[in-house]
Order: C-alpha cells, then sequence, then structure tokens
C-alpha cells in the first residue's frame, strides 16, 4: 500500500513561518490607563490573550517539511564517486563512505556539508577503500568498514572528526562487505559475503554463522534486544540471535507490494519495525518486526543503504546521492 510517491503523505513547499505585521493604534500618553485624560486612550481587556504561536503550529510546520537530496558525481567536496554506507549518530550527524574517494563525508541533518576526512588505516600509510559505516555505541566515535587490498579488511574505529583510533584485520571475500554495531552488547558486526560475524572492539572474534542464502549478504542491523538482522541479495531477511541462530526468516522474490528484488540496505526505525532498500524494485518498503508488510516509505531509484536518525529522519542514498525523508513521511 503506497501511500504517495515519496511517503505517507506528501505536501508541497517547504517551511514558510512568517509573521504579519501588526497596525497597533499609537499610544495615546505614556500609560493605557490614563482613559481620563485622553479619549481615545488603550484600556486593559480582561479576555485579550497573547498572540502566540499555538503548540500544533510547529507540528505543521515540521510536517511541511520536504524531503532533501544531496550529492551528485565528482570528486569534489559534497560529491560522491561509489557511496557505499551511511549512518546518522545521536547528535544527528550523517556520516557517508565513498569507497573510490576513499573517504568519509560529514553532514548535517538537512544535508549541510559539514566536513570530511580520508580513511587511513592506523599504524599504515596507505588509505582503505570504505566498504560501510556504523555509530559507536560511544558518542562520537564511528567504525568503518574497508579494504586497502583485494581481500586485506580493516575494521577501523575513529573519532567523528576523522582521527585513527584503533583497527582489527579481517579477511574479506565480498565485493561489498557490510557492517553495523550491535548496540545492546557493544559489539562489531560484519557480513561477508555468506558468512555474518561478531567481533569484540579489541577484534577478538566471538561467533561467526553461514548464511544460507543464494547470493550474499548485502545488509546488516541490529534490534535493541541484540538480534542480528541482514539482507540476502536474493530475495529474504534474516534475523539471528546474540549467539548466531537463526530465529527468522521472511520474503519472496518478486515486484509487488511486500515482495523483495535485490534487498540491500537495512535499519530499524524508532519502534523497531524493519525498513529495507528494495533495490530492484526502486523503492524502500517497511515491515514489522515479525516480517510482516506494512508499507513502502518512498519510490527512489537503485536506493542502496538506509540509516534511521534519532528523530525519526530517514536517511537513503542511491548511485551519487544522498536523500533526507523527514519524520512524517516515515513515521505517520
Amino acid at each position: 500500500m503506497v501511500r504517495g510517491d515519496v511517503g505517507w503523505n506528501t505536501t508541497s513547499g517547504g517551511i514558510q513561518a512568517s509573521l504579519s505585521s501588526q497596525h497597533l493604534p499609537a499610544a495615546a500618553s505614556n500609560s493605557i490607563n490614563d482613559a481620563n485624560d485622553v479619549l481615545h486612550a488603550l484600556n486593559p481587556n480582561p479576555m485579550h490573550v497573547p498572540n502566540v504561536q499555538h503548540p500544533a503550529a510547529h507540528e505543521n510546520e515540521l510536517r511541511n517539511v520536504e524531503k532533501i537530496t544531496f550529492g551528485g558525481y565528482g570528486k569534489r567536496k559534497g560529491k560522491f564517486l561509489s557511496i557505499t554506507g551511511v549512518a546518522v549518530s545521536a547528535d544527528n550527524e550523517i556520516f557517508v563512505t565513498d569507497g573510490k574517494n576513499q573517504r568519509v563525508q560529514v553532514f548535517s541533518i538537512d544535508g549541510t556539508l559539514l566536513r570530511l576526512f580520508p580513511t587511513i588505516v592506523p599504524g599504515e600509510s596507505t588509505r582503505m577503500h570504505p566498504h560501510g559505516v556504523a555509530s559507536d555505541v560511544e558518542s562520537g566515535y564511528l567504525w568503518v568498514l574497508g579494504k586497502s587490498s583485494r581481500s586485506n579488511g580493516h575494521v577501523v574505529q575513529y573519532s567523528k572528526n576523522g582521527q585513527p583510533i584503533k583497527k582489527f584485520d579481517v579477511s574479506l571475500k565480498s565485493f561489498y562487505p557490510v557492517i553495523a554495531m550491535n548496540v545492546r552488547n557493544n559489539k562489531v558486526i560484519v557480513g561477508d559475503k555468506t558468512t555474518i560475524m561478531m567481533f569484540d572492539p579489541n577484534g577478538s572474534r566471538i561467533w561467526s554463522s553461514k548464511v544460507p542464502t543464494e547470493d550474499a549478504i548485502r545488509g546488516v542491523t541490529s534490534d535493541k534486544e541484540g538480534n542480528v538482522l541482514l539482507t540476502d541479495w536474493h530475495k529474504t531477511i534474516q534475523k539471528y540471535n546474540s549467539s548466531g541462530v537463526k530465529i527468522l526468516e521472511f520474503g519472496t522474490c518478486g515486484k509487488v507490494e511486500g515482495q523483495l528484488n535485490s534487498p540491500v540496505g537495512i535499519c530499524l526505525d524508532t519502534s523497531g519495525r524493519i525498513i529495507v532498500a528494495n533495490n530492484m524494485n526502486h523503492r524502500v518498503d517497511i515491515f514489522t518486526s515479525q516480517g510482516k508488510f506494512v508499507g513502502t516509505i518512498a519510490k527512489i531509484s537503485y536506493p542502496w543503504a538506509v540509516a534511521m536518525g534519532p528523530r525519526g529522519e530517514l536517511v537513503v542514498t542511491s548511485p551519487y546521492k544522498v536523500t533526507i525523508f523527514p519524520r512524517h513521511m516515515v513515521l505517520p
């Protein structure tokens, strides 16, 4: 059930808050109480209500906010050669990894470029090609998964300003490995081809599990219970508990509503519902935590990575572009 072309409720225009000029009568004297002195003096009105904004007005303004799209192809600041991942921090900063440009660009929640930094590998004089990014449990840090060669993979922790902190190495087989944080247990999750792995932040592998998939893992996230959710590039969404045991699988391949065709990015909304970049169907869909189809949030050409902001904004990447959908389009 698609509600509008880009979300649950489409509107036009942006926030247009304007205050009308108020032409008040000129005061007859220095006091509003000297009516006996001047015929047309102002007298206090016991029924007067101050002309202040109603609480609902602010909500209406927020609902008028449209989606924001930025980016484009290139090497210049604010442009991209290959967007590989996206994350939104607790303080509403958007981190976008660009594999070919070997950098992370940081934007505000309204799409303004704040800064960028190269994906330097700690202890080495090389940059890696980043393939994914995840916000750390500890505010002010992030984790980036990348490669400095075909199979030599690194998981690097950076400060939010781009200072390399530490790393651990991992052998990677996939062209599109993915990363997420298990926020409940402060663990690093890596998806590589048909294997899902969980690590301590020091690099110690806790468990790994082979995923029964016809293709490869293309997206990964975790829920508040510590379960790991992933997308199978062919057609399904799978959920594993914190020990690596599969507890849920749903999805059928197709183009009609509720079906999946090359699902890629995955994240959860503020209520725990599952948001999926339905790549070859050119839409972003939402499901309950148990896999029941809820609806289509947005129609967008080849969506790839998705991330949810702390206030309910949804960030979606597509070829060379990033789109921010405001809360009212995502959470009606």
